[in-house]
């Protein structure tokens, strides 16, 4: 059903010409490409003008622990170099990044450190420098084993970071402040709901929402999704069961996505029906369910992608649906697009089709964007690892109601009329003409979307004096 106009000067006359309009395709651009070095994106955050991206590289796969940043302007170039901030840590412990109100925060966990307080927190400026020396994110490390930073969020004031203790392995957060000071304890966030391996988290109006997986301390395979509030100054509430069913296992490098769209939260995480196989699952899907800020679900469970082996999603929304970003676990990785994005709606429903916004880099195929993903005000930007041991790149989307564009490929010839559609890859255009704008008949000849953010296609009827053509979401 034609439910919106998408595009504002979209009549086009044959004899006159084709009105040019600015284009609105996805834009892919590098941000870390050193063949010497392997690297791993961890998260995007956004300032208002520019973009930290996160990264984690090293020169051998079993020493990939130096956590570091890239700023990247608005167009996709690099701003300076990259930015060291400390080492020893993992993809399990990358932590994560957010902006506050002046200063980007990015959290980590250094695995070289056996006793004491193991993660930290640096700042750093619009322009890309540190400000400040890296700080502890916990007072004390008192009977806590490891710490594990698995998530961090700013919710307009401070900035909670969402953490595991590696002893009793529940999770627990700590909120900071803009100037770097701890606010308050710690607090337990999870009781009995503990052994999970990743956790996501997002502000609402009011409160956090955190969810992570747990097998309940089982240690089996009856994994269960849990969620729980978290208020601005610090106070949990009671842990609730999110998922309905049981999944065989969890995924440790961040399975799981949620985001708030202005009414209710979205979680999204990996499920899977078993069995294991030599000690392995496959078959993964991605499951998801709307969350109301009290608590309770608008609607059951979703089995949301379930082509198989969909792993680690990333969920952003820009005011009228979501857009979530998966990838393909390693294990079938071959030389197709391991990278996949679909717009969701309000209800959590398809909208469109799947789209594919970054292509192979020689071997490295797109592999996965960890955290990778969020709306600026504008549109999309996602940062996406290419291969397990490879290079990093960003792609700018538009947003799923950004106008598209029509223009002329060239002159008619006889009844053929070359036109391209430049629109939001995923969002599906009926292209319709008319051949007298004064009154209100359109006929759509073509209907697809712009998988790579522009679809060429011809009208094989072009034989009117006069022919004028507009494209309309569906």
């Amino acid at each position: 059903m034609q439910t919106k106009l998408q595009s504002l000067f979209i009549a086009l006359a044959l004899l006159a010409g084709v009105h040019q309009a600015a284009a609105t395709g996805t834009t892919v651009f590098p941000i870390a490409t050193n063949t010497a070095v392997i690297t791993y994106g961890t998260g995007i955050a956004f300032d208002g003008t520019n973009y930290l991206v996160g990264l984690l590289t090293g020169t051998n796969s079993s020493a990939v622990t130096n956590v570091s940043v890239q700023l990247v302007s608005s167009n996709g170039a690099l701003i300076g170099s990259q930015i060291a901030i400390g080492g020893g840590a993992s993809l399990q412990a990358a932590g994560g990044l957010a902006f506050g109100r002046t200063n980007y925060l990015v959290a980590w966990s250094d695995s070289t450190i056996s006793t004491g307080v193991d993660m930290f927190g640096q700042f750093i400026s619009r322009s890309g420098a540190k400000v400040g020396p890296a700080f502890n994110l916990l007072q004390s490390a008192g009977s806590y084993g490891f710490q594990t930073v698995k998530a961090l969020a700013f919710d307009g004031t401070n900035f909670l970071a969402v953490w595991q203790d590696g002893n009793d392995k529940y999770y627990y957060g700590q909120l900071v402040t803009p100037a770097g000071n701890l606010s308050g304890l710690e607090f337990l966030i999870s009781t009995n709901q503990g052994n999970g391996q990743s956790a996501a988290v997002a502000f609402g109006k009011t409160n956090y929402l955190v969810v992570w997986q747990s097998g309940n301390g089982s240690g089996g395979l009856t994994n269960q999704t849990y969620g729980d509030f978290v208020s601005r100054n610090g106070s949990a509430g009671s842990p609730f069961q999110i998922g309905q069913t049981s999944t065989t296992d969890q995924n440790p490098f961040g399975g799981l996505a949620v985001a708030f769209d202005g009414t209710n939260y979205l979680a999204v995480w990996m499920w899977n029906p078993g069995p294991e196989t030599g000690g392995s699952v496959t078959n993964w899907e991605l499951y998801a369910r709307l969350v109301s800020p009290t608590g309770t679900f608008p609607g059951s469970e979703i089995a949301l992608i379930t082509n198989g082996d969909e792993v680690v999603a990333s969920l952003a929304f820009d005011g009228a649906n979501y857009l979530l970003a998966y990838g393909f676990d390693s294990s079938t990785m071959n030389s197709d697009i391991n990278v996949r994005c679909q717009f969701l709606d309000r209800s959590a429903s398809l909208v469109g089709t799947t789209f594919a916004p970054f292509a192979p880099q020689g071997s490295n195929v797109p592999y996965w964007a960890l955290n990778g993903i969020l709306f600026d005000g504008t549109r999309f930007a996602v940062a996406a690892q290419l291969g397990p041991n490879g290079e990093v790149f960003g792609a700018f989307i538009p947003a799923s109601t950004t106008p598209p564009t029509l223009a002329s490929t060239g002159p008619p010839t006889g009844s053929q009329f070359p036109l391209l559609l430049t629109g939001t890859p995923g969002i599906n255009y009926a292209i319709q003409f008319s051949t007298n704008l004064a009154l209100p008949n359109w006929t759509a000849f073509a209907t697809n979307s712009p998988t790579n953010g522009t679809l060429s296609f011809t009208d094989t009827s072009a034989t009117n004096k006069s022919r004028f053509y507009r494209a309309m979401k569906e």
